[in-house]
């Protein structure tokens, strides 16, 4: 069965900056097979957006740019001893897969993923980055799995802005277990 789902963003804290711009988007699961689609819109003169590339490494701390993300979890829990992976995807085609034991807890690099090709294309208002990974290696095909989309977009002024599906709590968390925002089934 393939199941196809669209999400859009929101900024943890909207300004006057964010509010030009926009990220939405589309996953598809078929059995182990997950392909997630970035569009991120607006005006790019207001954020830093790292050189695009297509042919990148795996490389720590992405996050510290402008990066897309997505945490994945399996089954139809969202309990904080749940184990997930945090994928992390950078413009410049760098990249990086953890997998965590519960929330926030025994992060290390996920080495059942030995590369995780993507592509990224511009166009003078709009960014687009495609992956399509099979998660079979990670997660059981027969279970649900459980889905927290996000992105941090640093802008022009520096400030790192926080976006995702869900804000479950008061501070920006995209490894709260509540963000994990969207489910697939199998």
């Amino acid at each position: 069965m393939t199941q196809l789902t669209t999400f859009t963003l929101q900024p943890f804290s909207p300004t006057a900056q964010t509010t030009d711009l926009a990220i939405s988007g589309s996953l598809v699961r078929s059995q182990s097979v997950l392909s997630i689609v970035y569009r991120f819109e607006g005006d790019f003169d207001k954020v830093v957006i790292p050189p695009v590339g297509e042919a990148g490494d795996r490389r720590d701390q992405l996050w510290q740019q402008t990066c897309f993300e997505f945490f994945l979890g399996e089954g139809p829990n969202k309990a904080e001893t749940d184990p997930y992976w945090e994928f992390n995807l950078s413009p410049t085609g760098d990249w990086n897969v953890f997998s965590l034991a519960g929330y926030r807890q025994g992060l290390r690099e996920e080495r059942a993923l030995g590369a995780l090709p993507f592509t990224v294309r511009t166009a003078q208002t709009q960014l687009q980055l495609a992956l399509t990974v099979d998660v079979g290696e990670l997660v059981d095909p027969a279970q649900p799995l459980r889905l927290g989309v996000s992105a941090v977009v640093v802008l022009a002024s520096g400030e790192e802005t926080f976006w995702a599906i869900a804000h479950p709590g008061p501070t920006p968390d995209f490894h709260h277990p509540e963000s994990f925002a969207l489910e697939l089934l199998p």
